[in-house]
């Protein structure tokens, strides 16, 4: 099967989701690739209050809040030093809630929007590599024929297929961080209202109600020669267990190019830090949304695309400079935090094509 569009995006999740309908709304032909059949099963995400406005940006805002999602007006923390819980803020209308968002029925909302707004989606659709002529991106080869496009938009995740095949440099600014996560049936009323995170002598732990009487817990240790702890949370423990733990690579990097002639890279597929910052679908968002607008500049002759990538390339790199450095800060009050999580120079390497 062969086709042409203005933006083909791989990836069906939050970044390509936004990808897709922001193009989609701007009158451009999308496809959008995914190689997984939905519901599949992720990981459910804190959203922060500040999520509200992109959504509804992107048309779906009434559907989030509608679909059962616990909200929450901020977070337990739990240190050496005691208990003490952080509210989001408040405005006119009263406290600010956040999201627990069930990854499933939350990417389902997305691309059901995006389907509703012309968009074609190919699924399951598995991206091979890029097609390059003169050397600009101008396709890809799939698993169901080649796909070509203006522009390839890479938010397949931490898998990261573009940056690999097309040889990429990516930054890495942590050792090898892989977190623990697991689901827990049961009822603990203490944990009902506020997810709560809990530092320990070497990371940190954070549990929350993803659904009635399930709970989702995620570890972490930030020593990058230990392996962080499979066990449930004490705070569980009485619960039961939903399969076994599982594990997911969290190590801080970014791809050092994001855009380039014909590309875009955005979501974890672009930069990673670990979840302690609670922004992972917030960034994913907000980068698809801004490929979505520079494309969309780009094909209605507004901005020449090397303006384009070169801005998007700066925007990507302060984001995660932002997110890294707030929790470095974070990380630093820890006690016994290792050297490289409060401070940038104690770490730093530089790979190609992975």
């Amino acid at each position: 099967m062969a086709g042409s569009s203005e933006a083909v995006i791989v990836g069906a999740g939050p970044a390509g989701c936004a990808a897709a309908i922001g193009c989609a709304m701007a009158g451009l032909k999308v496809r959008l690739l995914e190689a997984a059949s939905f519901p599949r099963d992720l990981p459910g995400e804190t959203l922060h209050p500040g999520v509200e406005a992109l959504l509804e940006r992107l048309g779906v805002a009434a559907e989030v809040r509608a679909a059962g999602f616990p909200r929450h007006e901020g977070i337990w923390t739990h240190s050496a030093e005691g208990r003490v819980f952080t509210p989001y803020g408040a405005g006119a209308d009263g406290p600010w809630r956040g999201f627990q968002a069930w990854r499933a029925k939350f990417d389902a909302l997305l691309l059901r929007r995006a389907v509703a707004l012309g968009v074609e989606v190919l699924q399951p659709c598995r991206a091979l590599r890029p097609l390059v002529e003169q050397g600009r991106v101008v396709g890809l080869e799939t698993s169901q024929g080649l796909q070509r496009g203006r522009f390839v938009v890479d938010t397949s995740g931490r898998g990261r297929w573009f940056t690999r095949k097309h040889g990429l440099a990516r930054s890495v600014d942590s050792p090898l961080l892989l977190a623990r996560y697991g689901y827990v049936h049961g009822r603990f009323v203490e944990l009902d209202e506020h997810p709560s995170l809990r530092w320990e002598p070497d990371g940190w732990e954070w549990i929350a109600r993803v659904r009635p009487g399930l709970y989702a817990w995620t570890r972490l240790s930030l020593q990058g020669h230990a392996r962080t702890r499979p066990e449930l949370p004490q705070a569980l423990s009485t619960g039961r267990a939903t399969g076994a733990p599982r594990g997911a690579d969290v190590t801080w990097s970014r791809v050092e190019a994001p855009a380039g002639e014909g590309y875009f890279i955005a979501g974890d597929a672009a930069a990673v830090v670990d979840p302690a910052s609670s922004q992972g679908v917030l960034r994913a968002l907000m980068q698809g949304m801004m490929a979505a607008h520079l494309i969309t500049a780009c094909v209605t002759g507004k901005v020449p695309e090397t303006e384009a990538a070169r801005f998007y390339r700066g925007w990507v790199r302060d984001m995660y400079q932002r997110s890294a450095s707030a929790l470095r800060e974070q990380y630093a009050s820890i006690p016994g935090a290792p050297s490289w999580a409060s401070n940038p120079s104690n770490w730093s390497d530089s790979r190609t094509s992975w």
